[in-house]
């Protein structure tokens, strides 16, 4: 498939239809699972929620480790053995789960899905669309992140009826299963023609360069630093906030069933920004500068928290903010590979992709414990002004790295 054959044949393209679904699946069963069987999980084992929310964290952690040795498979052309595999050992791990007896044993085992999510979720899927399509890698990745963006409500509303049923077991036996007999052959299906190495951009390392000589050249970027902390500002920014999105709206003194229709939302949004960003283009008939659009979704982010600050009671700027933060998010998501590639190249883009989503990740990872800490600490007004700061530092230091690096070509 060339380059210049994607805007016209991408939504017909059965094997982005599968790598879609499969993301999906993946989502819904290693990430979602988690919050949906929380409550569930706490009555069953009488642990605290800090508690097994610790597990998450540790899978968060253990991806962002993962997803580097993930990026290198990837730029070897093993992207279908990699996120096929992933997802088999993630599946394979919620087999194993309600057989576990002690929180150590919990821990891991969630550990194990850490290392299937850095197998196999955005950042390798999307690291392996960026490779294969280049530049024009939005609209694929548009397509497998509308159809993943439904992953919670896919996750939450199938495991809440197999556990009413059966119990919560079940539903991880059925998420197993999915994961291991139909996101596995979907992912396998879908990627086996988007891995072959290229003589230009598959850029495995050799001996005249080394991986630890290549990421030496990396670090000393300053647009590396400038994307790293854009995109871990983001995470923190957004995974702050809606850890604690009910207790927030709640305190702007919305009702309980307002509150909850209005996180729901934020999803939706997240999708409906990456399609809005996408329909402005085609009906412009031109692209926008990547740079901008990284830029815009930052201002949009800090106006987002500004708005949440001064909303008291006032439904309309709530669900402005609802619009600017879900949106924000869903296009920075959407732009992350393909402003990475941009502006770092794609010459071992798989191994630059990990490198600079580490902080992201890692940032998804710490962000529920430190919203809690300074909402129980300073209250929620304190917490909005931190995702204010955060997201306007992001912006400034990606503003001025960006800056300089168009000023040197």
């Amino acid at each position: 498939m060339q380059h210049y054959e994607v805007k016209s044949t991408v939504w017909s393209n059965p094997r982005l239809w599968a790598v879609s679904l499969g993301e999906t699946l993946a989502w819904a069963g290693l990430f979602y699972l988690f919050p949906a069987s929380l409550i569930r999980w706490k009555l069953h084992f009488d642990w605290s929620i800090s508690e097994l929310s610790g597990g998450l964290m540790i899978a968060l952690i253990v991806s962002a480790i993962t997803g580097i040795g993930s990026g290198k498979l990837i730029d070897k052309g093993l992207g279908r053995e990699l996120m096929s595999g992933g997802v088999v050992l993630g599946g394979v791990s919620l087999l194993f789960m309600p057989m576990v007896s002690s929180l150590e044993e919990f821990y891991i085992l969630w550990a194990v899905v850490g290392i299937a999510m850095g197998a196999c979720l955005y950042d390798p899927c999307f690291a392996i669309l960026t490779r294969h399509y280049s530049s024009q890698a939005k609209e694929p990745i548009v397509m497998v992140t509308l159809f993943a963006g439904f992953s919670i409500t896919f996750s939450f509303i199938l495991s809440a009826l197999i556990s009413s049923v059966f119990n919560w077991e079940t539903s991880f036996y059925v998420f197993g299963v999915l994961l291991c007999f139909l996101a596995a052959p979907l992912f396998w299906i879908g990627i086996s023609a988007d891995t072959k190495v290229k003589p230009l951009a598959a850029g495995i390392f050799s001996e005249s360069k080394s991986l630890v000589s290549f990421f030496r050249g990396l670090i000393v970027k300053p647009i590396f630093w400038g994307l790293s902390i854009l995109f871990t500002t983001f995470a923190l920014n957004h995974i702050m906030l809606i850890s604690q999105i009910l207790p927030l709206f709640e305190n702007k003194g919305v009702s309980s069933t307002s509150a909850v229709l209005m996180a729901s939302a934020m999803g939706p949004m997240q999708v409906g920004g990456r399609i809005a960003l996408l329909a402005i283009e085609k009906y412009l008939q031109k692209e926008f500068e990547i740079i901008r659009v990284a830029s815009f979704s930052c201002v949009a982010l800090v106006c987002a928290s500004g708005l949440l600050y001064y909303s008291e009671k006032n439904p309309l700027i709530l669900g402005l903010f609802v619009v600017l933060q879900g949106g924000a998010f869903g296009i920075i998501n959407l732009v992350k590979p393909v402003i990475t590639a941009r502006l770092l190249g794609e010459l071992n883009f798989g191994f630059i992709s990990a490198v600079v989503g580490v902080g992201y990740i890692f940032g998804f990872a710490v962000a529920p414990g430190v919203s809690g800490f300074i909402s129980d600490a300073w209250g929620t007004d304190r917490l909005i002004g931190t995702t204010f700061l955060l997201a306007l530092v992001g912006f400034v230091i990606f503003s001025l790295s960006a800056t300089r690096k168009i000023n040197r070509k």
